[in-house]
């Protein structure tokens, strides 16, 4: 039976797929695929944390759910307790801290293998890890910048806080500090010749983490914005992100104004995934040991900063329009049971229709974004709809 056959067999299961390669870091490769994929999609590679199990970690994270939602795909390294007894990756070990070495060397190549054998769009990868899975999410990062577009880091580290075992308990709690330069350095010495961008990164640290000082996070940060040749001065701190108090957000952007690091500071929880359990389209995953309901899905967040989620519909309407016009209509498919909340523009108001899916609008002089949310009949709050209209003299 081929490789395709076997997949498309398993669709709502986690498979696994030998041989990939030579497996230098003696891993295995756990894949899903949602089997509604029909065009290049992108693929998400997720690391999971010391004593998990890839099964495990996508029940947790709810990263399927997602997959399914937003046809992408997903990829499950998985350590093995004969290469670490508490089931970890090696962040720690010199030997799996280079490009195609070791656990690096394992985790690219299955990238390569699915490559080769499903529809990715290559300029689409990213990965995301949590805990020793952060921390070698930033290794990846770090030695094969070209592979990724952008990249997560929950309760881990920044890439070589360790190269000793000796040296990771330190670093866990928060004992090694460097200067934004000489944390960027340790990155471009693996990377003489490269000339490209780095991935832009999503870090998620719970504020009291007795496992992973939050530290980390702050070295995480320097070490990034570093590698983006920007400085490590804030540039948005929000201290109620979508008006949870327990959700700190802080924002860095380069000297062109785009954002490369985003940090997520969850208040009141340890060394946990935090998540929103629940079946609205924003919401997934599963307690347990590493998994915390805390009506913050900080997979549904990962995946949004990526670009993974689809707006649920298209706002239509007219787009280019001249000053002082009235009458204009704009629309978003019904739904049985939904509401529907306008936000319009300085300059442009609703006449009619303000909580149904379609509005007449009247417009002055300004230019703007048209926004809607959909609250569907078993009170989702869905994703928000976007258009820009021009206003011209």
């Amino acid at each position: 039976m081929t490789l395709i056959s076997n997949i498309a067999l398993a669709q709502d299961e986690l498979i696994q797929i030998r041989p990939f390669g030579t497996n230098p870091g003696n891993l295995k490769l756990m894949f899903y695929d949602p089997g509604n994929i029909t065009e290049k999609a992108p693929l998400v590679v997720v690391l999971h944390g010391c004593t998990q199990m890839a099964k495990s970690c996508a029940e947790q994270s709810g990263w399927n759910k997602l997959a399914k939602l937003h046809q992408f795909y997903v990829l499950y390294p998985e350590q093995l307790v004969l290469n670490n007894p508490e089931n970890c990756f090696n962040w720690y070990r010199a030997a799996d801290q280079s490009r195609d070495k070791g656990e690096p060397g394992s985790i690219m190549q299955m990238i390569t293998h699915l490559k080769k054998n499903k529809n990715i769009d290559s300029t689409r990868i990213y990965i995301i890890g949590l805990s020793a899975g952060g921390a070698m999410s930033s290794i990846m990062m770090a030695v094969y910048p070209e592979v990724f577009d952008k990249g997560g880091v929950m309760a881990g580290g920044p890439y070589k806080s360790a190269e000793s075992v000796m040296k990771a308990g330190q670093s866990m709690m928060g004992m090694v500090s460097k200067s934004p330069e000489d944390w960027g350095n340790l990155i471009r010495e693996q990377n003489p010749e490269y000339k490209g961008s780095y991935p832009e990164l999503v870090i998620f640290h719970g504020g009291i983490d007795p496992v992973v000082s939050t530290n980390n996070a702050n070295q995480l940060i320097k070490q990034w914005v570093n590698i983006h040749q920007t400085d490590y001065e804030e540039d948005g701190h929000y201290d109620r992100f979508k008006n949870d108090e327990d959700i700190e957000l802080t924002v860095y952007k380069n000297k062109k104004q785009e954002e490369v690091v985003r940090y997520y500071r969850i208040k009141g929880i340890g060394h946990t995934l935090p998540i929103d359990t629940g079946s609205c389209p924003t919401q997934g995953g599963k307690t347990g040991m590493f998994a915390l309901n805390k009506g913050f899905h900080s997979t549904f967040w990962a995946a949004s900063f990526f670009g993974l989620i689809k707006a649920p519909s298209i706002i239509v309407g007219e787009t280019a329009l001249k000053v002082k016009s009235t009458g204009l209509t704009y629309s978003v498919p019904f739904h049985e049971g939904s509401n529907y909340y306008w936000n319009m523009p300085a300059g442009m108001w609703i006449t009619s229709g303000k909580h149904s899916h379609k509005i007449t609008v009247d417009s002055d002089y300004q230019s703007g974004l048209i926004e809607v949310t959909e609250t569907d009949k078993n009170d989702c709050r869905l994703e928000p709809c976007y258009l820009w209209v021009e206003v011209k003299e």
